[in-house]
């Protein structure tokens, strides 16, 4: 068998329920046709690059889909006559990776480590004190050309 990774572009005006729906009926397609889906990401709803089907945004549903050839293209027709369905792509991929993609939403934050004001800009430590010279640096030389 065959890896696969698939992505789906879903109309925004759909109500969660809706996209449920749509992913089962997506799953089921898979199923049915002796596929199996190995990994689902829920991407959400993101701006497109340009306007499909009149409309600016999409909720994205990335999956990682195990089968052969003829499942693939049973899967596009179908998918190609939902009216749902605003873009899909699916890419045969050698060895799948089943880590989290990096547009998945993170369940959980990462911990705050300082509640200074500085560490609010996202910048390490050394990164914060080199920000520091330069902005002293500049501030040394508007002083030079105040004087001037």
């Amino acid at each position: 068998m065959a890896y696969y990774e698939s992505i789906i572009v879903i109309r925004p005006d759909l109500t969660t329920e809706q996209i449920e729906t749509v992913t089962n009926r997506v799953s089921g397609i898979i199923s049915n046709n002796g596929g199996k889906i190995l990994q689902t990401e829920l991407w959400g709803r993101r701006q497109l690059a340009y306007m499909v089907k009149k409309t600016s945004k999409g909720y994205y549903v990335f999956n990682i889909i195990e089968g052969g050839g003829p499942l693939i293209a049973t899967l596009e027709g179908l998918l190609m006559i939902d009216e749902d369905i605003l873009k899909f792509m699916n890419i045969r991929v050698a060895k799948p990776s089943l880590d989290p993609t990096p547009l998945a939403p993170s369940a959980e934050l990462p911990p705050a480590t300082e509640t200074s004001p500085a560490s609010s800009s996202g910048l390490t430590p050394e990164e914060e004190e080199a920000a520091a010279e330069i902005k002293a640096e500049k501030d040394d030389d508007e002083d030079d050309d105040e004087e001037d």
